[in-house]
């Protein structure tokens, strides 16, 4: 049987700094035709030194021109279509020997879309890329065009089957979207595909999601709403725009249209795991979480399913560590830790560096008492650290649950210090008292970074913790030139006394914020005494350490100053909001009620402080409504009065779901750090 040739066809424009990447994988191919529609860099010179056919055409706001212009060249008898900002992951001897012995017309591929460097951060779906070389198939569409149409229209939809291949998309990438304006360009294409075509449902699903990545999410919602009523139910993209219009839902808080909408779809869909776990989530927010443990329950089962892999858009750990952890948060929350830790354990089964499970199940065993040295040579045989990623993922838990001791007694041979989890060690050294020790560090450290490409956000916050460490040991710090070290080298001369008063200095652009920025770092590494210091510089800062003790669980000595700067009239932002938090939880909620209401007058739009006041009242009611049953000893369990009680509970559960309130970690609740 003779060998089939295979072509690789791409539209480029200006796309030099990607197109190496894409060709490389691509070695081997018999024949590259690229269409390049205007590039100004090297893209054209790029690709010629790969061998490739190079085609100039004028851009026409028309993708599948570009593309047929293109296939009009082929001189192979596969084309295989790819994107600049793409690589190919099968090798194409793999796809050489699929071709030799199928009869089929045409392949699937697997795009894996990142949106982010974490596994998480990715979307699965299927397109189709590979297909035979007849002047019939020709792709159509302005934007987001595809060939399939044609092929099927000639062979039928059986001539199409799915592959193993699998391609690296690169351009959902913030930064690649940022840099090549991609949302802009697509909302201007669709959008004059649809003034051509007003009723074609693809394009008014496509425009649909170029709202959301804008930010738009009502006019998305209204497109999705029309599409989805009028759309035929066998097209391929229908599962994937119920998807979205719930994501669009879950993020308006419409959790009754999610309700409504899945409690018909997932008939449809009942295979579909991301369906399964949006419903959680609605459920979740509404405070029923055994609904929500069902629901995640669903979609962890359809693991082992038989759907096909291609059947749906999909994204990462949908059916394993994403609903296997939210079941592991729920059974926390109902106080079976034993449990939560399992289903914590599963989640990293199959996906190891998962950091809100990684995160779960040491804050479980830590609730469990289990000594946080335990915990860290747990998440270390969990994570073994010969990677970068595994060693910060440690790092970054163990820190998250003020296991501050367990960091500073680490084999620096299996963690050194390194770009990411620098921060985080010193922090734990100076907080364990091993001050000279993240000194020395620190200025070896810092003379590392140097150069023109040196993070400068890092070296700020080096210089911070190399202050504080001074301070700390009673040293004082050197006059420097450099803007930021001047800024702390006049901080450092008030705490000496060698300055009367810091007033000549707060006018400065960015003093006064830094010296609120050394506060929160002082307290946060328990320097007590240094953020106390600090705050004396000026009496606005004495604000700055209240709401930064209440932050790290220090609730007494918060508690002091709230009521000083109450006293005083001085109470303003956030510590409004504080002191409104800490009335709340002690069953003041009249006296909540009105510090959560100054707030809102200052600040309308604070959520937080609305929920919290909204909280209040329903407190206050559910208590009225108490004493009057309490008062006619009322104990018809289906009367009125006891029925607006558990109306008013439910609702309270509803907004506690909401993340209005202060979080501390089971240690700060704890009161501190302990071996």
């Amino acid at each position: 049987m003779n060998t089939p040739t295979l072509g690789v066809h791409l539209i480029v424009k200006n796309e030099a700094e990607l197109l190496p990447r894409c060709l490389e994988s691509l070695a081997g191919a018999d024949e590259i035709v690229v269409v390049d529609t205007g590039s100004t860099d090297d893209s054209v010179a790029i690709a010629r030194t790969y061998g490739a056919k190079v085609l100039l055409r004028e851009w026409a706001d028309d993708f599948s021109e570009a593309r047929n212009a293109g296939l009009s060249a082929a001189g192979t008898d596969w084309l295989l279509v790819m994107d600049a900002d793409e690589i190919l992951k099968t090798p194409l001897q793999k796809i050489i020997e699929l071709l030799r012995e199928t009869k089929a017309e045409a392949f699937t591929v697997d795009i894996e879309n990142w949106f982010g460097s974490r596994p998480e951060e990715r979307l699965n779906h299927r397109l189709v890329r590979l297909f035979r070389n007849r002047q019939e198939y020709r792709y159509s569409g302005k934007i987001h065009e595809g060939v399939d149409a044609a092929i099927i229209s000639k062979q039928g939809v059986y001539a199409i089957q799915d592959s193993d291949i699998g391609v690296v998309h690169f351009g959902y990438l913030p930064e690649m979207m940022a840099r090549k304006n991609k949302i802009s360009r697509n909302e201007h294409l669709l959008r004059l595909a649809l003034a051509q075509q007003p009723e074609d449902d693809f394009y008014s699903y496509n425009l649909a999601v170029t709202c959301c990545q804008n930010g738009n999410l009502e006019e998305a919602e209204q497109l999705l709403r029309q599409t989805v009523s009028r759309a035929p139910l066998k097209v391929s993209y229908r599962p994937a725009m119920i998807r979205d219009l719930c994501k669009i839902y879950l993020a308006l808080g419409k959790m009754s249209e999610i309700d409504a909408l899945l409690a018909r779809e997932l008939q449809r869909y009942g295979d579909y795991p991301d369906l399964h776990f949006i419903q959680g989530q609605s459920w979740e927010s509404q405070g029923l979480p055994e609904r929500a443990f069902q629901s995640y329950q669903q979609a962890a089962a359809l693991c082992d399913s038989s759907t096909p892999s291609g059947k749906y858009v999909r994204e990462q750990g949908m059916c394993t560590f994403r609903p296997l952890h939210r079941m592991g948060v729920l059974s926390q929350e109902l106080g079976q830790l034993e449990e939560a830790a399992r289903y914590f354990h599963r989640s990293l089964q199959h996906y190891s560096l998962y950091a809100p499970a990684l995160l779960g199940i040491a804050a479980a065993f830590q609730r469990l008492a289990v000594p946080d040295n335990d915990i860290a040579a747990l998440l270390v045989q969990l994570v073994p650290p010969e990677q970068a990623a595994a060693r910060t993922a440690v790092i970054t838990t163990l820190f998250a649950i003020g296991a501050y001791e367990a960091i500073a007694g680490l084999s620096q041979e299996s963690f050194p210090l390194e770009r990411d989890t620098l921060v985080s060690i010193l922090s734990a050294w100076i907080i364990a008292g091993k001050v000279q020790e993240a000194e020395n560090a620190l200025k070896e450290h810092k003379a590392s970074l140097s150069g023109e490409n040196v993070d400068q956000e890092l070296l700020k916050q080096l210089w911070k913790l190399e202050a504080i460490c001074h301070w700390e040991m009673g040293k004082r710090l050197l006059d420097v030139s450099e803007p930021f070290h001047k800024k702390m080298y006049d901080i450092d001369q008030l705490l000496s006394h060698k300055r009367a008063h810091p007033s000549e200095l707060t006018a400065e652009p960015g003093f006064a914020p830094l010296i609120t920025t050394l506060i929160e770092l002082s307290v946060k590494l328990q320097r007590y005494g240094l953020a106390a210091s600090l705050a004396e510089l000026s009496p606005a800062h004495t604000a700055d350490l209240a709401a930064a003790l209440y932050e790290e669980g220090r609730l007494k000595e918060a508690g002091e100053l709230f009521i000083d700067l109450a006293r005083d009239k001085r109470a303003e932002g956030k510590v409004l909001f504080y002191i409104g938090e800490m009335l709340f939880d002690k069953g003041h909620y009249s006296e909540a009620a009105g510090w959560f209401q100054q707030l809102l007058e200052e600040a309308p739009g604070n959520e937080a402080a609305r929920i919290g006041l909204s909280l209040c009242y329903l407190q206050l009611a559910r208590l009225g409504l108490e004493e009057v049953v309490e008062s006619i000893k009322e104990d018809d369990p289906h009367s009125p009065l006891l029925e607006d009680i558990a109306a008013i509970r439910n609702s309270m559960a509803i907004l506690n779901r909401t993340p209005w309130h202060t979080q501390w970690s089971y240690r700060q609740r704890q009161g501190g750090t302990t071996p």
